[in-house]
């Protein structure tokens, strides 16, 4: 009878300490999924605007030091004649990771230093805070992503709420906030909708010229659908949180500044004065207005057939001429033909904005 009490202890032991560790272990994933501050706490904006890029900082730099780290190997092995073996192994594993093809090593590390390069800091994390909400985005908070990006496999992130009907995108999810800027690094520097903004960097190289975040920001054309818009957006971002900027007594924000407004000159034109005898054709009525005669409120028009209409000095009436091919337009049918000619807006196309 002993022994089976404390079997019984036992087994209810260890069943507790089971509940125990599974609770524990659920309350770590709760903590490590949920490491994402509440910014929408913060009230203060320029305090949740410092938090929001202390945030994102140390996962910049991790993945910034990569990017740099394999364009140093890639700049070594342009150097060189031939590759080692190891060597042509690594440069392949890069080449795959950029899906980079070309016949020769020397033209596939001349193709992947356009590719493999760093982005400002102040354009990646202006669309951060663009894409999210300053991180209150329930894909920033649940998944990780703070870039906006989608997925395209089932169950490979977030559903969208709001999704088209007949779409199969997700937003993708990530285990971390350096998980979702290697991503968002990597969408940037090898997706075809970003070709421009590798060319505008590229270009800038091939000058020696500095990496303008401004500059770079007109190749995101493709990374919205408002297009234009979603750039003149991030610039101004750009602009407006330049204090935050690590490096910002060095960059040129020239790029970023707001258009200057166009200003409309109004010229007053002087005054026409009208004969008094206007004649129009042969055929036309011929309007005379009489300012020596006694009745001053009235004027005569005077047509073809002679007769004589009074017309009323205070108004403005339409005359016609008295033919019988003739047809009277009435000044409300113009103005509701313009009424009527109403425009339809050209409906946005709907596009994937990441691999």
């Amino acid at each position: 009878m002993q022994k089976k009490i404390t079997a019984l202890i036992l087994i209810a032991g260890l069943g507790l300490f089971g509940l125990y560790t599974a609770l524990q272990s659920d309350n770590t994933a709760d903590i490590e999924k949920s490491d994402v501050p509440d910014f929408a706490a913060i009230s203060d904006v320029n305090t949740k605007k410092t938090a929001f890029f202390n945030y994102l900082q140390p996962a910049f730099d991790v993945v910034t030091a990569e990017v740099l780290a394999e364009r140093a190997l890639l700049t070594t092995w342009q150097s060189k004649v031939t590759l080692t073996t190891d060597e042509q192994t690594q440069l392949q594993a890069m080449a795959d990771m950029y899906k980079v093809t070309a016949d020769t090593d020397q033209q596939v590390i001349a193709t992947l230093l356009v590719q493999v390069d760093v982005i400002p800091e102040e354009l990646v994390f202006s669309q951060s805070a663009n894409e999210t909400g300053w991180g209150t985005s329930r894909f920033a908070k649940e998944g990780h992503n703070f870039f906006g990006q989608w997925c395209f496999s089932k169950g490979c992130g977030i559903v969208p709420n709001q999704r088209d009907q007949g779409a199969v995108h997700e937003v993708a999810s990530f285990d971390s906030i350096e998980a979702s800027v290697r991503s968002y690094f990597r969408n940037i520097n090898r997706n075809q909708s970003y070709l421009p903004l590798r060319d505008i960097r590229s270009e800038l190289r091939s000058h020696d010229e500095s990496i303008n975040a401004c500059a770079l920001a007109a190749g995101l054309i493709n990374y919205s659908e408002r297009k234009s818009a979603y750039i003149d957006e991030i610039r101004a971002m750009i602009r407006h949180n330049r204090k935050f900027w690590r490096n910002n007594t060095s960059t040129d924000y020239a790029l970023c500044a707001a258009p200057e407004p166009v200003i409309t000159e109004i010229v007053t034109e002087e005054a026409i004065e009208l004969p008094e005898v206007i004649t129009l054709t042969d055929d036309a009525a011929v309007v005379e207005t009489d300012v020596e005669a006694e009745n001053t409120n009235a004027a005569t028009v005077e047509n073809t057939d002679t007769s004589i209409i009074p017309v009323d000095s205070a108004h403005t009436t339409l005359v016609e001429a008295k033919k019988s091919d003739s047809t009277k337009v009435e000044l409300s049918d113009i103005i509701g033909n313009v009424e009527n000619d109403a425009v339809t807006p050209e409906k946005p196309v709907k596009m994937a904005i990441a691999e």
